[in-house]
């Protein structure tokens, strides 16, 4: 898969009106700088509207093939539907280890570009709370440069 696929896999996302929120590395790299990575980490809204409205993205994303997936699994916080191969793979998660939810996470969203298309991303300190509840040895070097980004944020904001 490659980084076009990634654009038009948004750009399918936002012309469904799907609510999604781009997380992971990419979104790391939205609030401060690049990082190698595999895949483009997306976290969608399980509600049933949603997931009708992610099923209609992958049509169009796939030119009209039938996807054959079921609604439900969109609503299923065990699931993950991983489209491609790595080291260019796409991953939607409907559920993700953390105490943050969705919907608080989707009120600070930011939007931004992933390339060429408008994306949602997940705010900065909802990256840090993503991060920090995963756990993972790179998500933890990651938090650093996060809290360093949203120090540098506070400071600015206090000088306006």
């Amino acid at each position: 898969m490659a980084f076009r696929d990634y654009e038009e896999f948004i750009a399918s996302l936002n012309a469904n009106g799907v609510r999604y929120l781009i997380v992971g590395a990419h979104a790391l790299a939205k609030h401060v700088r690049p990082r190698a990575t595999e895949d483009l980490d997306i976290w969608i809204d399980r509600t049933e509207p949603n997931a009708r409205k992610v099923l209609a993205a992958l049509r169009q994303f796939y030119k009209g093939v039938d996807v054959s997936y079921p609604v439900e699994k969109f609503m299923d916080p065990e699931n993950i539907l991983r489209l491609g191969f790595r080291p260019r793979c796409i991953e939607v998660f409907t559920d993700l280890v953390s105490q943050l939810t969705f919907r608080q996470a989707w009120r600070n969203r930011v939007v931004g570009k992933l390339d060429s298309v408008n994306a949602n991303f997940v705010g900065l300190e909802d990256l840090i709370q993503l991060k920090t509840d995963s756990g993972r040895p790179q998500d933890l070097v990651d938090v650093e440069k996060l809290n360093r980004a949203l120090r540098e944020v506070k400071k600015s904001e206090k000088r306006k």
